[in-house]
């Protein structure tokens, strides 16, 4: 797959600068700045690039940049499983690997195969969740732009009841409203919904990124919740089939997963799994350090966290 990231969109850029954070663009590449702490340190930002053949005079250009803002370093998350010439060519040159911003697993759904296929592709168990779900009336619900606010309520509700439950950290508010609201003909956050005798239980925020120039849209499920009432009928797999029959209505080429880790998420990854998609690899994020002193302070203070 050969597919430009919606990380590297316009839109994306101006949804980072509503943020109130800094962006440039070298060549075609977004680099964004990124805070550490309280303390004024930053480092610069690309995710997911597709990186020029000739890397110098692009190093030396983000080189400038990070001069200028006194940035600590800049990380790269990498676009592709073996990562290709040009992201080997940047790791030889640093000859480190760093943290990834961006999960370095996901499942995608190939959209150019016929329903029938998508389904004889799942795992049994998910085929068989999704007709339960079915049969048990769930609902799905796609947001109208003219009721977001309203939809956006019960989105904050279920993600704060997630987050407790599986004892992780959310973005403040304004970060899901202000993805919400970023929007072009080519670029969408779009909230579904999997409601259960008229109440929702299960919401999935899904980015929809359609490039100008002729390759095939990518759907990318970014955010999700649920609630912990009727767990029982699986609504998140109608949830996700019926997204991914949307994508595929709208002509898009791909449905990204976006994210598995036996690890980490070994209940989301076995989900993810079951929908029996191409399981894509991607090759370690690059770090290109201008201040060693202060980046290996901040990995040691992260190590701790």
């Amino acid at each position: 797959m050969n597919q430009l990231s919606f990380l590297q969109s316009s839109e994306w850029e101006n949804f980072q600068k509503n943020l109130g954070r800094r962006t440039w663009r070298v060549g075609n590449v977004l680099i964004v700045r990124h805070r550490i702490g309280r303390g004024g340190w930053n480092y610069l930002y690309a995710g997911r690039p597709a990186l020029p053949e000739k890397i110098e005079p692009f190093l030396a250009e983000v080189k400038k940049i990070a001069q200028g803002e006194q940035s600590v370093f800049f990380r790269i998350d990498r676009a592709e499983p073996d990562g290709g010439a040009a992201e080997r060519d940047v790791l030889a040159r640093t000859g480190r690997t760093g943290h990834p911003m961006q999960p370095q697993r996901t499942v995608m759904l190939d959209l150019s195969k016929a329903q029938d296929a998508l389904l004889s592709a799942m795992h049994e168990k998910t085929r068989y969740n999704i007709r339960l779900a079915e049969k048990k009336e769930v609902v799905i619900k796609k947001v109208l732009r003219r009721s977001a606010q309203e939809d956006f309520e019960i989105f904050w509700d279920l993600l704060q009841i997630t987050s407790r439950r599986n004892k992780f950290h959310t973005h403040g508010r304004k970060h899901y409203e202000m993805l919400v609201e970023t929007h072009s003909p080519y670029f969408s956050n779009e909230l579904f919904f999997a409601e259960y005798k008229g109440k929702p239980i299960a919401v999935a925020m899904v980015n929809f990124y359609q490039p100008t120039f002729g390759l095939p849209g990518v759907a990318t499920y970014v955010h999700g919740a649920s609630s912990n009432e009727a767990r029982s009928v699986m609504a998140p797999y109608a949830l996700h089939w019926h997204i991914a029959l949307e994508a595929k209505q709208r002509g898009f080429g791909w449905y990204d997963l976006w994210g598995i880790d036996d690890r980490k998420w070994p209940g989301l990854t076995r989900f993810k799994r079951g929908f029996g998609g191409d399981e894509i690899a991607y090759a370690s994020p690059v770090e290109i350090m201008y201040r060693p002193f202060l980046a290996g302070l901040y990995r040691i203070v992260k190590w701790f966290r």
